[in-house]
């Protein structure tokens, strides 16, 4: 027996400034919000990115900031009826 659970990957996401650790600088940061995971935030200045205000550890390899920032972008964009609110249905 298979069981699928379909949902929403992201149930709210943010756009909000903020003062990034790593490039000491007020910038504007994207902000995606899952169940059971929290907040993933991505700055948009130096690709820093922060699970529940913690940094994670970036992979050793050439151009990941700037990968992480274009992740970021894109999928802020592909998420259209996705709004700042946290939808909770679904959860309990």
């Amino acid at each position: 027996m298979n069981i699928h659970i379909n949902r929403p990957r992201y149930a709210a996401k943010d756009c909000y400034r903020f003062e990034c650790l790593d490039c000491k600088k007020k910038t504007f940061a994207l902000a995606f919000f899952q169940h059971w995971h929290g907040w993933h935030t991505t700055c948009l200045n130096c690709g820093r990115q922060y699970d529940d205000g913690q940094w994670v550890t970036l992979e050793f390899c050439r151009g990941i900031r700037k990968q992480n920032k274009d992740w970021a972008k894109n999928t802020w964009r592909s998420l259209v009826g996705v709004t700042k609110t946290i939808d909770m249905k679904g959860v309990c």
